[in-house]
């Protein structure tokens, strides 16, 4: 990893990296159960069975990219990654679900009143069209608006520790050359 981060950053970055990886791999998995399992194919099921496959793969793309040391665009598409899992819906029968890593959801069920809903999943993902038209809810996943801010907060402490350790070196640089001035403006 890159010589100006500490211990502690590089330990934060490892266990995003992992948490998407391994996350990943076990909606791949899934998705790939699925397709296994799948009485009747078409051309729709295989389609979202892609996409899928697509955004779990995405997801192990995040993770390699972050522990090859390639942090900015690593860090750029977690954030893209998490995102893309914070919110759950279904809603005139439509619905999405994506989670590679884990949920942890708050939201309202107003299919028949006002209910808060609190639920837990492991790698899922969803993706109805015209089906159970008369459910309406919608949910947050907590880790994934968690990650989001972490994510944030590792990227400013990344470019903070690149800065000092920059202008560590230029001030090493610029004393070094003070120095050897002097010495040979001593030697004169």
């Amino acid at each position: 990893m890159n010589e100006y981060l500490n211990h502690d950053i590089k330990l934060k970055i490892k266990g995003l990296a992992y948490y998407q990886i391994v996350g990943g791999i076990i909606g791949f998995g899934l998705t790939v159960m699925a397709f296994i399992q799948a009485t009747a194919t078409n051309g729709l099921l295989i389609s979202l069975l892609a996409v899928f496959a697509g955004l779990f793969g995405f997801s192990i793309l995040c993770g390699q990219q972050l522990l090859k040391s390639n942090l900015k665009r690593g860090l750029k598409l977690s954030t893209a990654n998490q995102i893309l899992q914070v919110f759950n819906f279904a809603l005139l029968g439509y619905s999405y679900k994506y989670v590679a890593g884990l949920l942890l959801s708050l939201g309202v069920d107003l299919t028949s009143g006002f209910n808060l809903t609190f639920n837990f999943s492991i790698p899922a993902f969803q993706f109805d069209i015209n089906q159970e038209t008369e459910t309406l809810n919608i949910g947050f996943n907590l880790i994934a608006v968690f990650l989001v801010y972490y994510i944030d907060k590792l990227q400013k402490d990344i470019e903070l520790k690149k800065e000092l350790f920059d202008a560590s070196k230029n001030v090493t640089t610029e004393e070094h050359q003070h120095y050897t001035y002097q010495q040979a403006k001593q030697t004169t």
